[in-house]
């Protein structure tokens, strides 16, 4: 019932969308329920909705690992080989502050505000047009991954606003572990540049982080403004392979420079440079490499992502503010949320392309056709 409220636009409540399906319109819906006839569960099922949002994590991944696995397994669905993690801000439902002033000093008052959600926290976003740099609720860590249906949520871990993104990627891919998920790459934008996590990563899940590099940077001296090594003389060097046991990196001179460069015969024609030393530039995905480039491309589409999720609670709420209030319950909740997201992008997938063409056409004939002869019986019999 709850996939149902929070993805069909004309229920506007969930007292409403229970008084609606009790019409003989919504026979479909009943049908998408599993309800016989026309009696329906009240609206105090979202109460007992929001009570069960307390689960624990180790439930919600028992829940969400046999639809993770059977997702991986679908043929042309998921591609676990290109991953991104970012974030967004998470509205909290909450109105103004309340201001709980214990010291004795009012005029100079350090005291934190207290909101109807006690867990929110006051956080920053990204400025817009006509949205303020400040917001009041969660931030949301989202791994995602590419799909035939678009950028797919493969899980998220949910902290306070003020938590900052440069202490989430191990969170993260913890959580993938505990989702029996192992990514081989992973990019990320600036926010998680953190040398040390990415080598953390590296030795621990087995993840490449990769981060593109900005022209504002500060880069070693062998490398150009994009990021690509250079041998002695200002060549481009080819990229050769990581050696994950050793954690360097090696690059191999370009034949067609080396050929006329006048250190020929005195240069090995080899570079080779330690991950652990500059994890951003000496990583194993080389920057400039058509591997970065898809990330890259990647990484703009990952916006498209949260686009979707905001658009989804616009659409029946007419704002972005959760309906729950507490960390733990947002957590659970927006942790459903992509799951159902998943199981719809499977649906979709395999209509396209393992459900015959007409299938759905032939299925409501077939019905139309039954109800006919039903009633025929019915006139002869009289």
């Amino acid at each position: 019932m709850h996939i149902l409220y929070f993805t069909r636009p004309e229920f506007i409540s969930f007292r409403q969308m229970c008084k609606e399906l009790s019409k003989a319109k919504h026979q479909d819906y009943r049908n998408f329920l599993c309800i016989t006839g026309t009696k329906v569960p009240s609206h105090a099922a979202l109460s007992r909705f929001r009570a069960l949002l307390s689960i624990s994590d180790d439930t919600i991944n028992e829940l969400s690992k046999p639809f993770l696995s059977q997702a991986v397994k679908m043929e042309g669905f998921l591609n676990l080989m290109i991953t991104a993690l970012d974030s967004r801000p998470i509205f909290a439902a909450v109105g103004g502050f309340k201001k709980e002033c214990t010291c004795k000093t009012p005029e100079k008052c350090t005291c934190p505000p207290r909101f109807s959600d006690n867990d929110a926290k006051v956080g920053r976003q990204r400025i817009k047009v006509n949205q303020n740099k400040y917001f009041i609720g969660y931030r949301k860590n989202t791994v995602i991954c590419g799909s035939s249906q678009g950028p797919m949520p493969l899980g998220s871990v949910v902290v306070h606003a003020k938590t900052s993104d440069s202490n989430m990627l191990l969170p993260c891919l913890e959580r993938m572990k505990e989702l029996d998920l192992h990514l081989p790459h992973m990019a990320a934008d600036m926010a998680y540049i953190g040398g040390q996590d990415k080598i953390e990563a590296l030795k621990k899940y087995r993840t490449a982080v990769f981060t593109e590099v900005k022209k504002d940077m500060i880069r070693p001296e062998v490398c150009d403004e994009l990021g690509r090594i250079l041998c002695s003389e200002g060549h481009l060097a080819g990229y050769d392979g990581f050696d994950a046991e050793t954690m360097t990196v090696e690059y191999v001179g370009d034949a067609t420079h080396c050929n006329s460069c006048l250190r020929w015969g005195t240069c090995d024609r080899r570079f080779e440079f330690s991950f652990e030393e500059n994890p951003q530039f000496f990583g194993p995905i080389a920057q400039g490499s058509k591997l970065a480039e898809a990330f890259i491309t990647f990484r703009k589409q990952v916006e498209l992502n949260f686009a979707l999720e905001a658009n989804l609670l616009d659409r029946v709420l007419h704002h972005k503010k959760l309906t729950v209030r507490g960390q733990k319950r947002v957590d659970t909740y927006l942790r459903l949320t992509d799951l159902s997201r998943l199981i719809l992008g499977m649906i979709h997938h395999a209509k396209e392309n393992f459900v015959p063409k007409g299938r759905n056409q032939e299925l409501r004939r077939l019905a139309e056709q039954a109800i006919y002869d039903r009633k025929t019986i019915l006139i002869q019999a009289a």
